[in-house]
């Protein structure tokens, strides 16, 4: 060769190795720009950001319970300025992989709400100095002023006096009847009269409470304003939105890099290729100098072109593949395995593959997988292995071994495929399987799988295990007024709550609806189950900011203990339900342990109740007749009618028990048509007899006047019996009416111009509204018998009871008091003009037939007379 075909030959390979060091080092530097953004790191700081808006969110709540004077204590609000405070180094360190302007504006928009939040919490500070000075002035300043008038001379000019005093009482609850100096000069005024009261207390003490009202009102009503229009909210909006984007645009980066990387690994791949290429040339002119290795040279040819359809297959395939030699170490890996791994060949050539070990498989598995490959030559299964950023991934591997021709193992080869998104798919299939979808908390399937464990673990510790069946309190009434998608934040809202106050071995699991199971195992004492009870119950009934609304939800409770009251999960759930309902019955918002009497009582309740779906086919049902008689002259004016349920087994059942039980089964609807086709009929039968009737007054349940036609089933009544609508009348409970209080007046209407007399029933223990009471077109009102019974043996005076009388007179209503049972009670009612008594001292519910022989003999007195 000569000197120039040799330099020319030396200058053509200095360019190849040039170039392939040149791509290599192209590959190493995208390599290392390529690097992934920490998942971890951007979680915690997205945690960080909610973190900071659920308290600044709950401060602000805090803030304005304590306002309403919801609050009692400032507690919460301390909580939650410190919560901020302790967030804030967690969001001055950002993640390294944001961009340079994200950082620069996430640092600004940082700063600002930090100044922004240090402002609130001085604010927060002042409010509370500010309000605790006001609200004890404000409990004060009624009692005192009640005080004060009660000692004033009666003979005295007050007037000005008592206009100062509703002007301050109305300036406490929020109303400014009048100008802050307005009352500062009624307020010097006083002070300068200087009127001397008996008694301990002073003119001045008052005043003093009085000026702290006026001073401090408007300074609290302004610092809540600040507060709930602080800038915090909007900047840790604000800060959250460039956050995501600067961490979405980190992520698109690296996403460039790595597609850089892939198209420089195939350049540097093509380039190996490309060198193989000269090779090919060079030995081809080679082979045309020496003719008789022309054999060989086609041999070794068709060796070469296998080789590069190897390297294809290798290079290209999606699947990672290892060639290690005998002693197992490395020789050659795919970009796959580099893509799945992250390491390159220079980081694994030369080592084994326990350079991927994670530690999740023991030295047990390993001998089994060699002693099958030595075997069979082949092996194949899952396995964990480690990334080199440390990350651990399962993969389904498969190695084979390469024998040479003397039958000696030469090589071994592996191929695996990364199965993260296989596993991670089965995972989420088993969640839902076990957890609800709603709460995330374990679901009945799961319930019963923990249960039984912790059974196995109260064997064995000779603990017991406490199971903790919980429902939430009137959960329908915000579904149905609502909406089911509040109800559900709700449900999400309890279910966290619950778990914060649990131990880390507790279980909390959703069985429907509004219904929770908490497993306890191995309990140190029976009382336990009772504290924790109580922990979950007072979590549940802290108020509920849910759709502008803030809602209060209690939750009653039943309580069982493993071995004592059952031995199977089945029976311990029966058991702790029948207690959960035990707790409803007794008050709600409590809990009960389990006992036999609340199994017994739970199976006659059921019993009963499957007993009432027969009672009237089997005409067990009959009514009552309780006489109203007139508050002047003690005659016979008319009637109600309550229904008796006369059981076939256990005899006279109270209407207490049976009315609750047709009213939740649905009963209630057919029992209320009954009742008033049956008044009608008795008066038919009364008035063909010739007696003397008088009107009758039949009790409508709720469920009745909200999904009845009640005017069409009364008209279709009369009409059947040729009954005059005179002798007719429906009672109704305030509570009743001011459901759909629109949608009752109509029907109201209706019923007055059917000439159908209609009470409202029970007044005074529901929500009364005077405005409405005035529009809704009824004639009279029935003063409730709690009401009555405060009137005491020589008629102590019932304010309540007087002011109800006077009011409906006012409103041209008439007034029946109900439960008059002693001569006091109606003797102190017929004073203050009560229209009609009825109760026990003027006659008990009387069957049909004993109030038409009273009827009777009324009518025969009334001839006689």
């Amino acid at each position: 060769m000569s000197w120039l075909a040799y330099c020319k030959e030396r200058c053509y390979r200095l360019r190849l190795i040039f170039g392939f060091a040149a791509l290599l080092a192209l590959v190493t530097w995208l390599f290392l720009q390529a690097d992934e953004v920490s998942p971890e790191a951007h979680y915690a700081y997205m945690q960080s950001l909610r973190r900071v808006q659920q308290a600044d969110v709950e401060l602000n709540a805090a803030v304005l319970a304590s306002y309403a004077d919801l609050l009692l204590n400032y507690d919460p609000l301390v909580r939650h300025v410190q919560e901020i405070r302790n967030e804030q180094p967690s969001l001055l360190l950002m993640p390294q992989s944001l961009p340079v302007v994200a950082r620069a504006q996430l640092k600004l928009l940082v700063d600002k709400l930090m100044v922004s939040q240090q402002e609130k919490a001085l604010d927060v500070d002042r409010f509370k100095r500010s309000n605790a000075i006001l609200r004890n002035s404000e409990f004060y300043f009624p009692l005192a002023a009640e005080k004060v008038l009660l000692a004033l001379p009666t003979k005295g000019d007050n007037a000005g006096f008592e206009h100062f005093v509703r002007h301050i009482l109305g300036l406490a609850r929020g109303v400014q009847l009048d100008a802050p100096e307005h009352l500062r000069q009624e307020l010097a005024s006083l002070r300068r009269e200087n009127r001397q009261i008996d008694g301990p207390l002073s003119l001045n003490q008052l005043l003093v409470h009085a000026e702290v009202i006026i001073d401090r009102r408007p300074e609290v009503d302004v610092l809540v304003e600040r507060i709930m229009r602080s800038s915090s909210a909007a900047l840790l909006e604000e800060a959250t939105r460039v956050y995501v984007e600067g961490h979405e645009e980190a992520l698109r980066i690296a996403g460039y890099y790595r597609q850089m990387l892939y198209l420089v690994s195939l350049m540097l791949a093509g380039y190996a290729i490309y060198a193989l290429v000269r090779f090919e040339r060079d030995r081809r002119e080679l082979s045309l100098a020496h003719e008789n290795l022309a054999e060989r040279y086609e041999a070794q040819r068709r060796a070469e072109g296998e080789l590069r359809l190897y390297a294809t297959v290798f290079t290209n395939a999606s699947e990672g593949m290892t060639i290690t030699d005998a002693a197992s170490r490395i020789v050659a890996i795919n970009p796959a395995f580099t893509a799945i791994s992250g390491y390159t060949a220079s980081d694994v050539v030369g080592q084994t593959p326990a350079i991927l070990n994670s530690g999740q498989q023991g030295p047990d598995f390993y001998r089994h997988m060699w002693g099958e490959l030595n075997t069979t030559g082949h092996w194949q299964g899952e396995i964990w292995n480690r990334k080199k950023d440390g990350g651990i991934f399962p993969e389904w591997l498969s190695i084979s071994s390469v024998r040479d021709e003397q039958g000696g193992v030469s090589h071994y080869i592996g191929v695996f495929t990364d199965i993260s998104e296989r596993k991670q798919n089965e995972a989420r299939i088993h969640h839902l399987a076990h957890h609800d979808v709603l709460t995330g908390l374990p679901n009945r399937l799961l319930l019963e799988d923990r249960v039984s464990q912790a059974m196995l673990k109260s064997k064995r510790s000779s603990k017991p295990l406490g199971l903790v069946f919980i429902d939430l309190d009137r959960f329908k009434n915000i579904n149905d007024t609502l909406g089911h998608e509040v109800g559900d934040q709700l449900l999400v809202q309890a279910a966290q709550r619950g778990l914060s106050v649990l131990r880390d071995t507790d279980t909390m699991s959703r069985q429907g609806g509004d219904e929770f199971v908490v497993v306890l195992p191995e309990l140190d004492h029976r009382q336990d189950a009772m504290h924790i009870t109580r922990k979950l119950l007072a979590a549940l009934c802290q108020p509920y900011l849910l759709a502008g609304h803030e809602l209060t939800v209690s939750g009653s409770a039943g309580i069982v203990l493993y071995p004592d009251d059952g031995q199977t999960v089945s029976e311990l759930l029966r058991k702790a339900d029948a207690a959960m309902y035990r707790a409803k019955e007794e008050g709600r918002n409590t809990f009960r342990f389990f006992s036999s009497e609340v199994s017994t009582a739970s199976l006659a309740e059921l019993l009963l109740e499957n007993d009432l779906y027969g009672a009237l086919e089997r005409n067990e049902l009959m009514m009552y007749y309780q006489p109203k008689v007139n508050a002047r002259t003690g005659a016979l004016l008319g009637a109600e009618a309550l229904m008796r349920w006369n059981h076939r087994e256990q005899g006279m059942i109270s209407p207490t028990r049976f009315i609750p039980l047709a009213e939740e089964n649905g009963l209630i609807n057919k029992f209320g048509e009954w009742a008033i086709r049956n008044v009608c009929a008795q008066q038919r039968a009364w008035l063909d007899a010739g007696l003397l009737v008088v009107p009758v007054a039949v009790n409508i349940s709720a469920q009745q006047f909200a999904q009845q036609d009640l005017p069409r089933m009364v008209a279709m009544a009369l009409d059947e019996y040729g009954l005059p609508p005179q002798l007719l009348e429906l009672e109704l409970t305030e509570s009743l009416l001011m459901r759909n209080a629109s949608r009752a007046t109509n029907v109201l209407n209706t019923l007055r111009s059917m000439h159908i007399h209609v009470s409202i029933d029970d007044f005074g223990t529901g929500y009364s509204s005077l405005s409405y009471l005035k529009q809704f077109p009824v004639q009279s009102l029935k003063i409730d018998r709690s009401f009555v019974c405060e009137i005491g043996e020589h008629g102590e005076p019932v304010k309540l009871a007087s002011a109800i009388i006077a009011m409906a007179h006012e409103l041209e209503l008439s007034v029946i008091a109900e439960g008059v049972e002693t001569e006091a009670q109606r003797d102190y009612l017929s004073e203050r003009g009560c229209d009609q008594f009825q109760g026990y001292l003027f006659g008990r519910p009387l069957p049909a037939e004993e109030l038409g022989k009273l009827l009777a003999s009324t009518a025969a007195a009334g001839a006689a007379g």
